[in-house]
């Protein structure tokens, strides 16, 4: 090999430097027409503290908008004001809590809090940035695309670091030593809202010890609820299966089997409208 092709080789860019630029000119292609700015959907995670910074280097307008779900941990939203004043904060019409007191508790199946407090907010026509990872899970692997559509919105989404590993994600972090939430430093891999029904069993127990004070008024929304309900006579198994609120709680919160039954997935149970 020549010295001249040896300098050519040595100088040649890393997968993670190719990562970083693929990322840049991703959002500098998709940008949207006379300089009108992205939808940047911010969430406080290690993958919006990314994406943010990509867009930063990419030189791209943004407006970032954290859509406000009640249920996210105080310490993500304290991070978010602190380090990101810019991020617009949209606030739902009604609260989690609130929801829960007229829809009852969502399940892995029929995740209505992601519906009514996360999608759907951003204006007909916006040009969006996800901070989704194919990493994250094959479902999000198999279901976008560098640039896509809202399945949900039909509106068109740039999801810049679809492709890195987690490992890419913090060296990036690190490496421009950009402020990320605490939280993933005291064992926390991922983010998200307080009891969310896609979480593990011993992570909503986890929830439940540190966040007591939120984790009762979801108990007493949802017990409410519950008891209307089986007052009024519904016939849904949530509601006969269970001699009482605290059994029917303890069964959603730790994704056990209905009573005398085998495993079933609480998401493929009726519940209530």
């Amino acid at each position: 090999m020549t010295k001249g092709k040896l300098d050519q080789q040595l100088t040649l860019p890393s997968f993670y430097e190719s990562l970083i630029d693929t990322s840049i000119r991703a959002l500098q292609t998709y940008a949207p027409a006379d300089g009108v700015p992205y939808y940047g959907a911010f969430s406080g995670g290690k993958d919006s503290v990314v994406i943010k910074e990509i867009a930063r280097l990419a030189d791209v307008p943004v407006m970032w908008h954290y859509n406000v779900t009640t249920l996210d941990p105080p310490e993500l939203v304290r991070f978010i004001k602190r380090e990101h004043s810019d991020v617009i904060f949209e606030r739902p019409a009604k609260t989690f809590v609130q929801l829960v007191a007229s829809k009852g508790l969502p399940t892995r199946l029929m995740r209505w809090c992601c519906h009514a407090l996360k999608e759907n907010v951003s204006p007909k026509g916006a040009r969006l940035i996800f901070g989704i990872r194919a990493a994250e899970s094959a479902r999000r692997a198999a279901a976008w695309q560098t640039f896509t559509r809202h399945r949900k919105t039909g509106d068109y989404a740039v999801c810049p670091i679809l492709h890195w590993r987690d490992d890419d994600v913090w060296r990036f972090i690190r490496e421009r030593e950009l402020p990320y939430c605490h939280l993933y430093d005291e064992g926390y891999s991922r983010l998200g809202c307080i009891l969310c029904p896609m979480a593990r069993p011993w992570q909503r127990r986890r929830d439940v010890e540190r966040y007591p004070s939120m984790v009762r008024q979801v108990y007493t929304a949802a017990e409410t609820r519950w008891n209307e309900k089986r007052a009024a006579g519904n016939a849904a198994r949530t509601y006969t299966e269970f001699a009482e609120f605290r059994e029917f709680w303890d069964w959603w919160l730790l994704d056990e089997p209905m009573p005398g039954k085998e495993e079933v997935c609480q998401g493929q149970l009726e519940f209530w409208s």
